[in-house]
């Protein structure tokens, strides 16, 4: 069982971490005005946790990081957002603001939609990810039901990126609907 947090209340944040409370894990889920006991401080969730979900407005974690950085030492630290109206969907640059977090990229490329229920035509869907191999993410994404798929190190945030943005695009430009899925093939 790992101690999570989940900061954001929103469609994300609430489905991976239901799912990781119904695969054993204890999850508190965190919001800057708690209303308890549904939801705690940010600040006491992440004392509490071994791993941080961050599943906030892609444009809020600059912010966040700067007030909660120092608390998120060896801790592991997924983030799941999208700054869609940003330069770019992540603030990886913002990462150096929590030293000695480990930073994983994962989440951020498929809708909350597909975390409720990760399976399309009986195939399971994959999750592209990025960050220390050891870190323990592949555990927490095939516990939501997702097949991960390791891009490398967290400097393959671009990589790892260029997925999101081919999602939204075919979602929100392409009208396709929001359960599209991508699938690894290899021989």
């Amino acid at each position: 069982m790992t101690q999570i947090a989940v900061i954001g209340s929103g469609n994300i944040g609430a489905t991976i971490g239901e799912k990781w409370r119904q695969a054993g894990h204890d999850v508190a889920f965190a919001s800057r005005s708690p209303e308890p006991p549904r939801t705690v401080g940010i600040a006491d969730a992440i004392a509490a946790a071994q791993v941080v979900l961050l599943a906030v407005p892609g444009g809020a974690v600059p912010d966040l990081l700067a007030e909660y950085g120092s608390a998120l030492h060896g801790r592991v630290v997924i983030d799941a957002t999208n700054d869609i109206g940003g330069e770019r969907l992540h603030h990886a640059e913002a990462y150096a603001q929590a030293p000695g977090a480990q930073f994983v990229r994962a989440f951020n490329t498929l809708g909350y939609e597909l975390f409720a229920d990760p399976k399309i035509g009986g195939a399971v869907a994959d999750l592209f990810w990025c960050g220390p191999e050891n870190a323990g993410a592949e555990a927490l994404i095939e516990d939501v039901g997702l097949r991960p798929v390791r891009i490398g190190d967290i400097d393959a945030i671009d990589v790892v990126d260029g997925a999101g943005r081919l999602w939204l695009t075919l979602v929100f430009r392409g009208g396709h609907p929001r359960r599209l899925a991508f699938k690894m093939l290899t021989d």
